[in-house]
């Protein structure tokens, strides 16, 4: 019961999501001049009211449920207060936070997921080096203002006209309203555009370092759980588990790929990590995410007696033969296993 509840929420979360998206839609296209299209317009209006309705009854079913404020909430809140009381500006727009909350498990979002979380945590670092950066603007932009000011009293009159030209200048941008004149002003905006090119890669260079470390210690953490799962490997020390993930390599497969075909030398086993794959028998097999297969080749030195092909995009680790033999002399326990498996098929 609970896990059919389970799954009618996820659709219906996953269908104010859709809806979401084509409001987003409809508010940017109904920002055009399409007076032209004006009957198919007004299909478009019946559908925003309609939208509102339904999002007012989401979010009353989300604080009965959630019985908390919440930033989401709050969010959804100001649309729909604004829609239905003030009514000045379309502010769907910052539904977007909602969306990728409900849509932040997906593969496509779930990496920015990450990416928020790199930058709260190098939040501390990020915020230095855009100190060192506003430092650097205000110093050379009031270099300027003394040196151009005279020169150009309607661009660099007063220090937060000066501000522009640095901000401009420091970020490489140059829109060319703005520039000096004097010799000794293009000697220093030539040193703000270099300075400037080094001050704006450092945070990018802070958020994409940590980035990428978030990333490998994700997929280490993806590729260990997955390990855990495999009743193969529940009886192995941690120490084990620690060298066997060390030992993997991560295979991604497009759907109806061979693994390998009926014939072929064994030479390595497989866990499936995300994804489904079937054994090519009288009666196929469907392998799911943590099944493994293909050791039993590697035990009895014979090659493989079936062809195993994806029925989806399948992430599949791979422990080559080798590593799996140096793992049989350190950890008994682990041949063991695979002989019960080996006689329960035979039986």
């Amino acid at each position: 019961m609970e896990s059919t509840n389970n799954k009618f929420r996820a659709l219906f979360e996953k269908c104010i999501g859709t809806l979401i998206f084509l409001n987003i839609l409809h508010q940017i296209i109904s920002s055009m001049d399409l007076s032209e299209y004006q009957n198919l317009l007004s299909y478009g209006d019946i559908f925003f009211q309609i939208s509102m309705f339904l999002f007012l009854g989401e979010l009353i079913y989300r604080f009965s449920t959630e019985r908390q404020l919440g930033f989401l909430n709050a969010m959804d809140s100001l649309v729909l207060i604004n829609y239905f009381f003030i009514g000045i500006l379309d502010l769907r727009i910052f539904r977007l936070f909602r969306f990728f909350d409900i849509f932040s498990r997906t593969r496509i979002l779930l990496p920015s997921n990450t990416l928020f979380k790199t930058i709260h945590v190098q939040r501390h670092s990020l915020m230095g080096s855009l100190f060192l950066v506003l430092s650097v603007l205000l110093l050379f932009s009031t270099l300027m203002y003394f040196v151009e000011r005279e020169a150009q009293p309607d661009k660099f009159g007063n220090i937060p006209l000066a501000i522009w030209w640095g901000m401009e200048t420091l970020t490489t941008v140059g829109y060319g309203d703005v520039h000096p004149i004097t010799p000794l002003g293009k000697v220093l905006g030539t040193l703000t555009m270099l300075l400037g090119i080094g001050m704006f890669a450092l945070p990018a260079a802070i958020l994409g370092s940590a980035y990428y470390e978030e990333m490998q210690k994700r997929n280490f953490l993806v590729t260990f759980e997955a390990i855990l799962e495999v009743p193969l490997f529940e009886e192995l020390p941690i120490k084990a588990l620690s060298k066997i993930n060390e030992k993997l390599d991560a295979v991604l497969l497009p759907p109806n790929e061979a693994v390998f075909e009926k014939g072929e030398e064994a030479d390595s086993m497989y866990i499936i990590e995300s994804g489904r794959a079937q054994v090519e028998l009288e009666n196929p097999i469907v392998l799911e995410q943590g099944d493994y297969f293909g050791e039993m080749g590697l035990i009895n030195n014979n090659p493989r007696n079936a062809t195993i092909t994806t029925l989806e995009e399948v992430k599949l680790l791979q422990l080559k033969k080798e590593d799996l033999e140096e793992l049989f002399d350190e950890h008994p326990v682990l041949f063991q296993a695979i002989e019960a498996k080996l006689e329960a098929i035979n039986n």
